[in-house]
This record gives C-alpha cells, structure tokens and sequence, in this order.
C-alpha cells in the first residue's frame, strides 16, 4: 500500500511517517496541501492521510482536489480538538474517515491495517473470473474480522455496474464498519477499544448479510446474533462530539450510504446505496 502523509506541522508528520513505515508500506509525505496536491499526482497513492489546517492549500481544497482526479483513493483528515466542523465538512466533501489530532498509535494503526486489507482483497479479486451481477441473496459470515475484506469486496462486486468508483469505495467502506461492528460489538460482545474475549459460544455467532437490489439502488441488511446496542444514544453523543472515537464508524457510515437504519434493538442494520448518477 502506498500511504501519502499531508501535513505541515513537523513533529506531526514525523510521527505518522514513522508508524506507517513501521507497517512496511511505501509512504510519501508533503508539508502543505499544494505540495501534496503535486505529490499525489506523481505516485498515485491508496491512500491519503492530510490535516486540515494548513498554509499555501489547506485541507478541505485538497480533498476537493484529488476527489477531481480519482473517487476512488482512501482518504482521511485529521483535525484538532475544537475544530469538529472540519471533520463534518470533510466528510461532505468524501472524506472516508478523520482522525482527531494529535494522532495516535492506538487509533492510526487499526485503520491502517483494515484500508491495506480491503485494497489487497481488492488487487486478489482483479486476478480472479468477473463475478456474476446477483439481484438478491443471503449469507452468512462468521465471526472473524480477518474475512471481513474479502466479502466486502465481493458483495461490491455483486452489485455489477449499479455504483460508480465513487459509490464503490463508500460502499466498500462503509461495509467493512458495520460487518466489523456486528462481529466485535454485537457478536462477540466487545467494547470500544477493548480486545473482544475468546468465548468459544460467541465466536460461533454468525452474522447474516440479505442483499438485495432493484432498478435504482442495492441494500445489505446487517444481523447479528448480539443483544443490540443503543444507536440513538450513540448518535446523540456524537453530534454533540463528532470527534469522540466511540461510535465514529457509525457516524462515519451515514456519510457512505444513503439511507442508513437501524432496528429499535440495535442488532440489525439496512444500507442502502443509490444507483450512481450516469
């Protein structure tokens, strides 16, 4: 995976150079949106870390930018502690994440390693027969967030030509957050930043994925064997703290679908993506 750093406070892009390389991946960085602007033009990278505040090109012009040249690059901003309406903004603009800043191990790591899974299933698909467009079905998953990648990006991929390369990547993303949700939260009972424990009767737990699709948009209904959750609550702590880490991939996964809803217990949720404009 090619990583591009954006970031012009020194000490800051240091440290994020410094743990992305430590994960082996090819890494690149820039000191301020103009200079990142020409160096992802160059390398063309999977996936794009950038601050938000910054001189010459700030943030939020850079992502409009590179959403111009490709749809389909990851990218996540970084913003500090009272800036919450940037993040909100990025994501309007097609950010697929943000982080809160100063950046930390505990929460940059995980995402790198879920986006570097999600592009290798994606490069291990390419090299396999096209997979036939399907209408409906249902699975099931079991309860390992290392299978998570792999069938999301054939679920995607089973949508055919439904969603562009922009509402392929939303889809894709905002899939991986609510599988890995139903598996660590749901299944196996885990809390936000907890490590889930190994009980033998919930890791048997499976999630159920019914896909469905029509003439103008595709929907997955996410079930899990768990007892639910309380979203609303969830939801209400987010708008007041958008930059507070528990529950931000829920918040993050409103911005990568449509519609996005949930069942009164919290175990199950529909995602519906809508046909992308010709």
């Amino acid at each position: 995976m090619k990583v591009l750093i954006v970031e012009d406070d020194a000490p800051s892009r240091g440290f994020m150079k410094d743990t992305v390389e430590s994960q082996g991946f090819e890494t690149h960085v820039a000191e301020n949106g103009l200079t990142g602007l020409e160096a992802f033009k160059k390398i063309n990278p999977h996936l794009v870390l950038s601050d938000i505040q910054m001189p010459e090109m700030d943030g939020l012009q850079l992502l409009e930018e590179i959403r111009k040249l490709s749809p389909s690059v990851i990218v996540v901003m970084a913003t500090a502690f009272g800036c919450e309406e940037y993040a909100m903004k990025a994501m309007e603009l097609k950010a697929n994440n943000y982080l809160k800043k100063p950046v930390r191990h505990a929460e940059l790591l995980p995402l790198l390693k879920k986006y570097a899974s999600l592009i290798n299933a994606k490069a291990d698909s390419e090299k396999k027969p096209e997979i036939k467009k399907k209408t409906s079905f249902t699975i099931k998953l079991n309860s390992d967030v290392e299978k998570v990648p792999d069938m999301v990006d054939w679920l995607v991929k089973t949508a055919g030509n439904m969603l562009d390369d922009s509402g392929k990547l939303d889809a894709k993303i905002g899939l991986v957050e609510l599988l890995t949700n139903a598996i660590e939260h749901g299944n196996l009972g885990s809390t936000e930043g907890e490590k889930p424990a190994n009980n033998f009767m919930l890791s048997s737990r499976k999630v159920s994925i019914e896909y469905k699709s029509s003439d103008s948009y595709c929907e997955w209904l996410i079930t899990d064997e768990g007892d639910g959750f309380d979203w609303q609550s969830c939801l209400e702590r987010l708008a007041v703290d958008p930059l507070g880490m528990e529950g931000k991939g829920l918040l993050c996964s409103q911005f990568h679908f449509s519609e996005l809803e949930f069942n009164p217990s919290g175990n199950s949720v529909r995602a519906r993506k809508n046909k992308s404009s010709d």
